[in-house]
């Protein structure tokens, strides 16, 4: 995994990510157009801007976030690149018309998702957490009443929004995992969600770290697929263990 360009970990409020992010995104906007980048394609530092938008905003926060930058014109050739491929889960059916799908990302047609809000694969990038079955998650609710970031200020019995995403392996490795012949040792685990009462530990991402390891350990209340075959759910969890 690339490594963000500047240390999360050292942001503490939605004030700071906000005013982080901004001067972040200006920076990518103006190497753009120093550099003549072509609408769409991604120049050094695009990941890093993209991994931080993901991180250190909630959904509602990111819908925010995108509907200023891109009242200013020169910010649409460079969504892709910071943001990612419509339809965009942040966004609401009502802001449909912001922009045009399609001079996103060639085929698109929806600028905003009709059936589901769950995070897509790339709204994951590093995600906040990781359990043993190298499962990612990512925390999609917290108290906004409090300034903290999504991943800080968790506590004791509080009830979290966490969206899960599962490891990609080849069908041939699956089958193997299920056998129990994989050579890697990876668990059966790593191919299904955690279930309703089922207990996991989660340990916070090297790149959001302070301090060293940090970890949580939550009871999982309910779930909800994405989809048929989607590799990602909802959960809804209860913090039992800091």
């Amino acid at each position: 995994m690339r490594k963000p360009v500047v240390r999360l970990a050292n942001l503490q409020t939605r004030a700071e990510a906000f005013s982080f992010l901004r001067a972040a995104f200006d920076k990518q906007l103006e190497a753009a157009i120093d550099n003549n980048a072509q609408p769409n394609s991604v120049i050094a530092g695009d990941y890093g801007a993209r991994q931080a938008f993901n991180a250190l905003l909630s959904p509602s926060e990111q819908r925010i976030f995108f509907r200023q930058i891109v009242s200013d014109p020169r910010y649409w050739p460079r969504i892709r690149a910071l943001i990612g491929s419509p339809p965009f889960t942040f966004l609401l059916p009502e802001d449909e018309g912001l922009l045009r799908a399609g001079g996103i990302c060639r085929n698109r047609t929806n600028l905003t998702t009709k059936e589901s809000s769950i995070s897509k694969v790339p709204d994951f990038t590093g995600g906040h957490f990781y359990d043993n079955a190298e499962r990612i998650y990512r925390v999609i609710n917290h108290d906004y009443t409090d300034s903290s970031l999504p991943w800080q200020n968790i506590g004791l019995q509080q009830q979290l929004i966490v969206d899960v995403r599962l490891k990609r392996y080849s069908y041939k490795t699956k089958v193997a995992i299920y056998r129990g012949t994989d050579a890697s040792g990876a668990q059966q685990a790593s191919l299904m969600f955690p279930r309703p009462s089922e207990s996991v530990q989660l340990y916070l991402v090297k790149h959001l770290e302070m301090t060293g390891p940090y970890s949580i350990t939550v009871k999982v209340d309910s779930g909800r697929q994405k989809a048929k075959f989607s590799p990602i759910a909802r959960l809804l969890v209860t913090v039992l263990k800091m």
